[in-house]
């Protein structure tokens, strides 16, 4: 089918609550001045490409291309965690559920990402407050009802630092970190001092086998410094080790289930997680914040079970039946349609405000995974998006703010790119140039 007869329009409708969207073709002697442009990128015929626009100030859908089609959004899965984080967490995220019966103190972790993250910053409550009991304290991960690695990630990557166990205890951002100061290197934390090999090399590298019980970081003695982090393999002696260090207290670890009432232990700011999460895509952060959901919801950590839920509740607004799996989009499982993306837009930017939106997401030329990308005049940026990358996949969905200060609300997906993605993103920042300036 011709390029013109696939583009659609939306008339007048919009997907908010229950309403429903009137689509038709576009009819070749009413081709836009941005179908013209579109046409003119000739993308359909290299890759599997999908873009919608929606312009936020009139309500309307201004145009699309397979927006109602299927695509692997990578990273971009991160918008449906923001959202979810959003509505089921509180502003401080539980750090753990505890129960004290006479001299001892039952703990049941929350999933607070933020312990003793070095890229987060601020004191980490949980740490505090179990140097501060006299009781014999016990971790249980009887709630913990998931695997460590999520459904459809890859294998073998797991000695990257994108790809970090999950766990209902997370410290130190389930990583061990190498900062090297000239001949002066520091692990943190010390307990993988003794099974880390460190040597000088001509080039940088860092990794672990397959078990985690080998580490190693290969230095270059030529740059002054350098400041790596390899993925932890957890064993329950690795936890209670870790756990010790950082508090000063004996663990015990002991399976028992949560039950009754029970105290929180209130952990990290959860804006400032997700704007981490958003920023940096932090896949590990993501994941830790989907299981802390959970956890919150069922009392249990099953990101399985708690998302198919999410879906078939507030999810329900989507214009499309998504496949949801993971909190990071590190799995190629997730399927979802440029559409509904934009629709979590529109009920985000409904719920907490565009202003807050766009702060939670990385401006082009000055923040961020953005922060190379789509630079706008003199400094200002004027897209403000999520980018998902995978091999052969470059998705970018977010807010672009024109010259004439319209808001539109964009999702451009593409899978099965071959070669390079920089000729691609050439293309993505004409377009976007083109719809700042014109429209």
């Amino acid at each position: 089918m011709k390029l013109k007869r696939l583009l659609i329009i939306s008339l007048s409708f919009c997907w908010l609550g229950s309403s429903s969207q009137v689509i038709k073709e576009i009819r070749p002697g009413s081709l836009s001045s941005i179908t013209k442009i579109w046409e003119n990128l000739n993308l359909s015929s290299k890759i599997h490409t999908g873009l919608v626009i929606y312009d936020l100030n009139k309500e309307n859908w201004i145009f699309g291309y397979r927006d109602d089609q299927f695509f692997t959004p990578a990273s971009c899965t991160k918008l449906l965690t923001m959202y979810t984080a959003l509505r089921y967490l509180d502003d401080d995220i539980t750090s753990a559920y505890y129960k004290v019966k006479d001299d001892t103190m039952m703990v049941w972790g929350g999933g607070d990402p933020g312990t003793l993250y070095p890229d987060i910053h601020g004191i980490s409550p949980m740490v505090e407050f179990l140097k501060s009991t006299d009781k014999t304290i016990v971790f249980s991960n009887h709630h913990f009802k998931t695997e460590r690695y999520g459904s459809g990630w890859s294998w073998d990557d797991y000695p990257e630092d994108y790809q970090c166990e999950r766990t209902a205890f997370p410290i130190y951002g389930n990583r061990i970190w190498i900062d090297r100061f000239a001949d002066s290197i520091i692990i943190t934390p010390k307990y993988f001092e003794e099974i880390t090999t460190i040597k000088p090399d001509t080039a940088e590298e860092q990794g672990r086998n397959e078990w985690g019980n080998s580490y190693f970081y290969n230095y270059d003695p030529s740059l002054k410094e350098s400041h790596v982090a390899v993925p932890v393999s957890f064993f329950e002696n690795d936890m209670r080790m870790m756990w010790s260090d950082a508090t000063g207290k004996i663990i015990h670890f002991k399976d028992i289930p949560i039950s009754g009432n029970v105290e929180q232990i209130k952990g990290t700011a959860r804006d400032s997680l997700i704007k981490w999460m958003m920023y940096e895509s932090d896949n590990f952060i993501a994941e830790q914040l989907i299981l802390a959901c959970a956890m919150k919801q069922t009392s249990e950590m099953n990101e399985t079970d708690f998302i198919e839920k999410v879906i078939q509740g507030p999810l329900m607004i989507l214009p499309d039946k998504i496949d949801w799996v993971d909190g990071s989009g590190l799995s190629r499982y997730n399927m979802i349609t440029p559409r509904s993306l934009v629709v979590l837009l529109q009920q985000l930017i409904k719920q907490h405000g565009l202003d807050f939106v766009k702060s939670m997401l990385p401006a082009g030329g000055k923040s961020g995974t953005l922060i190379t990308d789509y630079r706008g005049i003199n400094g200002q940026p004027y897209v403000f998006a999520k980018s998902g990358t995978l091999r052969h996949m470059y998705c970018l969905t977010g807010i672009l703010v024109t010259k004439s200060g319209k808001v539109l609300l964009f999702s451009w997906m593409n899978n099965e790119i071959p070669g390079r993605i920089a000729p691609l993103k050439q293309s993505m920042e004409y377009f976007f140039t083109y719809l700042r300036d014109n429209y």
